[in-house]
């Protein structure tokens, strides 16, 4: 008897487990946090860049390394560079802090983790002396991510709200769909029949 008294509980209390997990599915409120992902504090951003280019694994074979930043600016050839934002105003440079330290209430939001990995997007964090003090660079299609040592490694973000901050921004080159993707592919594939001379491609 003792014996069915307590599988009853424990069925009862498996029951009522599951039964919340779902209500929080359903409500979408679970919220990811990762306010331990930075190593400096908001208060030590004074302005940050964000920038976007073509894939640039396909293009970027002149760097040193495998770091994408090196003595306080882009190691990366910067004529393959679309697009840059630069962020001043306060309330911009905490909305963008935000959507990073703790964000994301809706958890099916988050980039799923992939192999795969096309960077066409970096954001670039600078302190009051104009150091980069950070950084974060994206990919948006693959939903993956690679960080600067201070910021947590293989940072998960929210790709629909970060996306849409980028745009309301002004950044505009997103390759997300066929025709985009096309269109970038025959601009890499005629990178191979150029020369780059002092970081400017050079056509033949």
């Amino acid at each position: 008897m003792k014996k069915l008294l307590v599988l009853m509980i424990i069925s009862a209390l498996i029951s009522c487990n599951r039964n919340k997990g779902f209500e929080d599915e359903i409500k979408g409120e679970k919220e990811l946090d990762y306010s331990d992902a930075f190593q400096f504090k908001l208060e030590a951003i004074k302005k940050i860049e964000i920038f976007s280019y073509p894939d640039r694994l396909v293009w970027d074979t002149l760097r040193h390394g495998e770091e994408i930043i090196r003595n306080n600016k882009i190691d990366f050839n910067t004529s393959m560079i679309n697009e840059k934002v630069t962020l001043l105003k306060e309330t911009q440079i905490k909305e963008l802090f935000d959507l990073i330290e703790v964000h994301c209430k809706v958890e099916g939001d988050v980039a799923p983790y992939s192999s795969c990995y096309m960077p066409r997007n970096l954001i670039l964090f600078y302190n009051d002396k104009n150091r980069i003090i950070g950084h974060i660079e994206l990919c948006f299609e693959c939903g993956t991510s690679e960080s600067s040592n201070n910021l947590k490694e293989n940072w998960d973000y929210c790709k629909d709200d970060l996306k849409y901050f980028f745009k309301k921004a002004g950044i505009k080159y997103f390759v997300d769909s066929e025709e985009k993707e096309e269109k970038e592919r025959l601009f890499l594939d005629s990178l191979k029949t150029a020369k780059i001379v002092n970081n400017k491609v050079l056509k033949y």
